[in-house]
């Protein structure tokens, strides 16, 4: 490149380098994004010891080609979960994915959210938005996500927030958070204790917990690991899924009113919400061999930040990527990641987020945000609109009733 243009390249560079413990980076990091994608889509970060991958392109072949791999022993969720399918790859990662598949299967997610979720979400949402007050779309999004989970793995619902709680730390650690090591090892070993107590009491019980130790090629090990990563999985990014959703729907009421008209386009609505405000950024892969990748040698065993976010808003795919547009017939967001570690409950995640949308439209008559443009989602790992306040009338009558 001309000595010219890599000056021109470097004054144009973003204010800072990526740094997601930045708070003008956590509020908006799109202009970042699409810096990088359309000038350095492969880029090396001193920061963090990492190259960061943008682009649709880039980020499907890191995240489908046997060039790169999930599996390294000192990952951050490693540690905060223990080896789980997460961080595995090759013959063993096929077991522990294939022993708690069934749930998620097409049809299974299906029927489980005709016969679960909608009933959950319904009682929910009859409790929080007749109260009239309070942050439903909040307490909702903390509540219903550990529910259905529980409902998944055969636990009892009376149990749904002692589980969150010991959840917490954990989450909190691999989003970087202030907890410590010593915090995440306590709690896990709570609910370690818990997941055994629970095989103890209910052999043979229905749910996965029961199935993953019935399954045959796992041991204990295993099935509680991967129960704690389910657990994980299973909650934060569908409870912030929840609200980016909702958030979304209030602050565009022609929008509310043609889905009141049109429940066809429940499904459009929320698949472009997680296109646009993806609740996770950002994941990681490491160069299984010497590897070149938009130009860039990367040598085995580089970690590599794979961000799909700008895979969602890449122009290339996405016609203007930065409106959100639930019209839009265009192909499937990285949103759930691709290829051998896609989110296994991505259809069951689908489906909670469109139940709980049908839920509030069978319920309520108009449906606003109060005050000025929504905020775009904030954080880290987990990214959600926070900050925001609705005003709904139901659908029964009466005055609207706002929540903060």
């Amino acid at each position: 490149m001309p000595t010219r243009a890599k000056d021109s390249l470097r004054e144009n560079r973003p204010v800072h380098d990526i740094d997601f413990a930045a708070a003008d980076f956590q509020r908006d990091p799109w202009p970042t994004y699409d810096w990088y994608r359309e000038n350095e889509p492969v880029s090396l970060s001193r920061r963090y010891g990492a190259h960061f991958v943008f682009g649709y392109e880039h980020v499907r072949r890191v995240m489908t080609s046997p060039d790169f791999t999930a599996f390294h022993p000192f990952r951050v969720s490693r540690r905060a979960f223990g080896p789980t399918m997460l961080d595995q790859d090759g013959e063993h990662h096929t077991r522990l994915r294939s022993a708690a598949a069934d749930p998620f299967r097409p049809r299974a997610a299906t029927e489980f959210g005709r016969r679960v979720v909608a009933p959950l979400a319904g009682r929910m949402l009859d409790d929080l938005l007749t109260r009239g007050h309070g942050d439903f779309v909040a307490r909702l999004a903390e509540r219903l996500p550990m529910a259905v989970v529980c409902h998944v793995m055969g636990l009892p619902d009376g149990d749904a927030g002692r589980l969150r709680e010991l959840m917490r730390p954990l989450v909190e650690y691999v989003d970087h958070g202030t907890v410590s090591l010593e915090q995440v090892v306590a709690a896990r070993g709570e609910l370690r204790s818990y997941l055994r107590a629970a095989l103890s009491a209910r052999p043979g019980a229905d749910g996965l917990l029961n199935a993953l130790a019935e399954n045959g090629t796992l041991d204990e090990a295993d099935v509680v690991n991967t129960s704690v990563l389910l657990l994980a999985a299973g909650t934060e990014t569908t409870a912030a899924g929840i609200t980016n959703v909702l958030s979304r729907v209030a602050a565009e009421p022609e929008v509310f009113h043609r889905l009141r008209e049109d429940r066809s386009l429940v499904r459009a609505v929320v698949t472009e919400t997680l296109r646009h405000e993806p609740p996770l950024h950002v994941t990681l892969r490491f160069a299984a061999r010497d590897v070149t990748l938009g130009g860039v040698d990367i040598p085995v065993g580089t970690p590599l930040q794979v961000v799909l976010a700008s895979a969602n808003r890449d122009p290339a795919v996405y016609p203007s990527p930065h409106v959100w547009d639930p019209e839009r017939t265009v192909r499937t967001p990285f949103t759930f990641g691709m290829g051998r570690h896609v989110c296994l409950g991505m259809g069951l995640a689908q489906q909670e987020l469109e139940i709980v949308l049908h839920g509030v439209l069978d319920r309520v008559e108009e449906l606003g945000l109060r005050g000025g443009p929504l905020a775009p989602a904030q954080g880290r790992t987990f990214r959600t609109v926070r900050d925001f306040e609705c005003v709904y009338r139901l659908r029964s009558g009466g005055d609207a009733v706002r929540t903060t």
